[in-house]
């Protein structure tokens, strides 16, 4: 676990949001929800359930008595046993002097004993804990589907040292040595091939599904497949500094950044559930006054008091708190294993709000000089056309070149690629200026280029995204997203994905807070009683869990296994 995630995990170790933004690691270890326990509460807390509803109906008093009595055994056992499960966040709550989550159900869980409520007691604590399980079980299956990537290194090596080969672990080749890939193996790690030529599949790292034919001198990166021919290589990286592990550790630290939209919802739980304790304080202790003074006729404490119960069941804000990771994690997620690595949330956010784009010319809508027609030229790459067109479909109808090549040129390779508009002859203080007036024209402004060249345009821009960027530390370092291909086809899925997955936060979030409402107003009407509290919390975590990872991709785990 990087640095990021275990500040966020001791600034707040028990949220869910820190468990998202953790990845597995922080959110399995804090949950500490053990499967076989988790189902020996959820079994003691049905069982105690069903021995209350045959109290409710049982005719003799004699035998309504002995199952009343063994139904509260059974369901205080649950409870014991569901708060052993959440012991871990309850410690660092009392330890870091907060309120969060699972104060709520600690509350309601006791209140609910102490009223002789002990069966909605025990379902109260075991769907929580069920929620806390399933949570981690999301994020688990999300933060394996990118570090499974590790696993397409095959276990060992072919390697070539003083004329003789052998097997060895990829850990012990250096960066220098010649390794040899039989056709239908995975490479392992980075390298030039020096002998022979192949067709190459670079799916896992670019999301390109089609090979790519490579040959002496040309560079190969660790988890692609060897599809055809037998190729010497010589690496020019360690396992510990390959594209692959490149690759995981970015988005994990990736994912272990949060959003602004998510720092605000982390700071609305913050102070949400203070508010939420001092309402249910209300609820049970002023009606009962009212009653008790005879100014109204509104029942008795512990009519008030269950219902504060479960309006503190029903406030948990579990649900809108992990609404924005998971979008988040497995929007990150699809992106990286479609060749798109994005720094962090922030620039999913960004990337959805972009109003114009800006292009550098050589490199990035161009391919740069070339013969054609016996002259040397600048050619049009033959994507860009149709990636500016499905651009300005999706509502970006202002891209423009900045360029300081000659006008002449500048003019008609934007004629050629249908940009709306294009500057030509611009010193790199010129690129600049002409991205502030963008920014205060447009308000959100990406740009596109090189990575190296374009640096501070980059750096400037809202959204910095450098192209050609595989096997290449310069360009993923200055820009927010970095498209590992040589193509600019993946830049309308870029944007396409982001307000996926904005779309995706707003419709769990506002779906989670809007039905909390009405099952709270339901409750205080003394309509909704503990019972549909609880299964409405469970079921909106469900439903905002499984919406947000529709966004997951294809598991990694179905790509073929290492030879």
């Amino acid at each position: 676990m990087n640095d990021t995630c275990k500040s966020e995990i001791e600034e707040n170790p028990s949220s869910c949001s820190c468990q998202a933004a953790a990845g597995a690691d922080g959110c399995q270890n804090e949950a500490a929800i053990k499967l076989p326990l988790l189902i020996a509460c959820v079994a003691l807390a049905a069982a105690g359930t069903l021995l209350h509803i045959l109290v409710s109906v049982a005719a003799l008093p004699s035998v309504s008595e002995t199952l009343d009595l063994a139904g509260a055994v059974i369901s205080g056992a649950a409870c014991v046993l569901g708060l052993y499960l959440i012991f871990p966040q309850i410690k660092a709550t009392v330890k870091g002097r907060r309120i969060d989550i699972s104060v709520l159900m600690l509350v309601a869980v006791m209140g609910a004993f102490l009223l002789g409520e002990f069966s909605e007691a025990g379902v109260v604590i075991a769907l929580y804990c069920f929620g806390v399980w399933l949570e981690s079980v999301a994020i688990g299956r999300n933060h394996r589907s990118i570090t499974k990537l590790m696993e397409l290194t095959p276990p060992l090596v072919e390697v070539r040292r003083n004329k003789t080969t052998s097997e060895v672990r990829p850990e012990d080749v250096a960066k220098g040595e010649t390794i040899i890939v039989k056709p239908g193996a995975r490479i392992p790690l980075d390298g030039t091939i020096i002998k022979g030529s192949s067709l190459i599949d670079e799916a896992p790292i670019t999301g390109e599904s089609v090979p790519v034919e490579k040959g002496a001198g040309e560079p190969v990166y660790s988890g692609s497949m060897n599809t055809s021919g037998f190729l010497e290589i010589q690496t020019t990286a360690t396992v510990e500094n390959s594209t692959l592990a490149r690759i995981v550790e970015f988005v994990r630290q990736a994912q272990a950044k949060q959003t602004p939209y998510e720092r605000f919802i982390n700071r609305f739980a913050r102070y949400y559930t203070p508010v939420v304790l001092v309402a249910a304080v209300l609820v049970a202790g002023v009606p009962p006054l009212l009653s008790l003074t005879g100014l109204a006729s509104l029942g008795g404490l512990d009519v008030w008091v269950y219902r504060a119960l479960t309006m503190l069941v029903v406030s948990c804000p579990c649900a809108l708190v992990i609404a924005t990771p998971v979008s988040v994690v497995c929007g990150l997620t699809r992106a990286a294993r479609a060749g798109v690595l994005v720094k962090g949330g922030a620039f999913l956010e960004l990337s959805a709000k972009v109003k114009a784009i800006a292009f550098d010319k050589t490199g990035t809508l161009t391919r740069g000089a070339g013969l054609n027609r016996n002259h040397l030229r600048d050619e049009l790459r033959p994507e860009a056309a149709a990636v500016i067109d499905e651009l300005a479909a999706l509502g970006i109808t202002h891209t423009v070149m900045l360029s300081g090549d000659k006008h002449e040129v500048v003019e008609e390779i934007a004629a050629q690629a249908h940009l709306s508009a294009y500057h030509s002859q611009l010193l790199p203080e010129d690129k600049l200026e002409m991205l502030r007036e963008l920014k205060r024209t447009y308000g959100t402004v990406a740009m596109v280029g090189d990575g190296i060249n374009d640096a501070p345009a980059l750096a400037l821009a809202d959204v910095g995204i450098a192209m050609g960027a595989l096997g290449t530390d310069t360009a993923v370092e200055a820009a927010d997203v970095a498209l590992m291909e040589d193509s600019l086809a993946a830049l309308p899925q870029l944007i396409k994905l982001s307000r996926k997955v904005m779309q995706t936060i707003y419709v769990t979030v506002g779906f989670a807070l809007g039905f909390k409402l009405l099952v709270l107003g339901l409750t205080v009407a003394g309509i909704a009683g503990m019972w549909m509290a609880i299964l409405a919390d469970t079921g909106i975590l469900v439903v905002v869990l499984l919406y947000g990872m529709r966004l997951l991709p294809t598991p990694v785990s179905q790509f073929p296994r290492p030879q």
